[in-house]
């Protein structure tokens, strides 16, 4: 500061001379006299020439100022690009979940998957439907892909789905190509197996394999997965078959829950104690008759 002021000081007669010089030019410039129009002219030309001669000069605070607001623009950007892909994504998938609704004859409730968790060798999902959407426990839980698990638990308003990566779920299955039976297991690792299926029994990789008509939770025909890999078990007359599943419990957002007709239901289990019945009979029957 006073290194500033010794400089005004010895070059006082400059500092003033310059500041009236410049004064001058500034009333000029106001002046609405015809006697110095032409010099306002002369002096509007000279000062432009000056202003485009510095004007690639960036001035440090209008950059400052757009930087600011070109990352705070950069930044809604950023936010508005991730919820159109995530709308995207949704949007493909609801559609498809819409295209398998209106394909099958099953009676389908849409949720919406709210909460992921891992318990030891348990997998599980959280689902948005409960009770009061008739949601029950056993019922199975399908995407667009296949199949993803059954109802362990309800309550009102959510449900707890126990997926296909659990060491205690077993699914009667099919090879779809030549309708082959097996078990669908998890045992470890991100694939699935099939046991109980003979060498001797036609199974290839890339095959797909569907739940069977012996299932008692899910409906048969609901895609599983696919064969990636056939190893025979020895000293046995099967072979292990491993499956990638067609949807992954833990990548998908939405799903559907097959609701079960409960009259349907009812009228099939009455049927099947009714034929137990009479082949117990029957059974009883043949047995007296050898007695005789």
């Amino acid at each position: 500061m006073r290194r500033l002021l010794n400089f005004f000081i010895l070059f006082k007669e400059y500092v003033v001379l310059t500041l009236l010089v410049f004064l001058s030019f500034f009333f000029m410039a106001l002046s609405r006299s015809t006697e110095v129009q032409p010099l306002r002219a002369i002096t509007t030309v000279f000062v432009g020439s000056l202003q485009s001669l510095y004007s690639w000069v960036p001035n440090p605070f209008v950059l400052s100022r757009e930087n600011i607001d070109l990352r705070e623009h950069n930044i809604l950007l950023s936010s508005e690009l991730a919820q159109l892909r995530r709308a995207k994504g949704e949007n493909e998938e609801l559609r498809k979940l819409l295209g398998i609704k209106l394909r099958t004859g099953w009676k389908l409730l849409a949720a919406e998957i709210v909460g992921k968790t891992s318990i030891g060798d348990r997998n599980m999902l959280t689902l948005s439907v409960g009770e009061s959407s008739g949601v029950k426990k056993g019922m199975a839980v399908m995407t667009d892909g296949g199949l993803i698990g059954r109802v362990y638990s309800t309550n009102g308003g959510f449900s707890l789905v126990e997926g296909l990566f659990n060491r205690d779920m077993r699914v009667a299955v099919k090879i779809a190509r030549t309708r082959v039976d097996g078990i669908l297991v998890w045992e470890g690792g991100d694939e699935l197996a099939v046991r109980n299926v003979p060498k001797a029994l036609d199974v290839k990789e890339g095959d797909l394999v569907v739940t069977s008509e012996y299932s008692t939770f899910f409906p048969s025909e609901v895609p599983v997965g696919v064969i990636t890999k056939l190893e025979p078990e020895p000293n046995t007359m099967f072979r292990k078959i491993y499956v990638i599943p067609e949807a992954h419990p833990f990548r998908v957002e939405h799903c559907y829950v097959v609701l079960k007709d409960e009259a349907l239901e009812q009228e099939k289990a009455a049927l099947e104690i009714k034929a137990a019945d009479e082949m117990s009979k029957k059974s009883d029957l043949g047995k007296k008759k050898k007695t005789k």
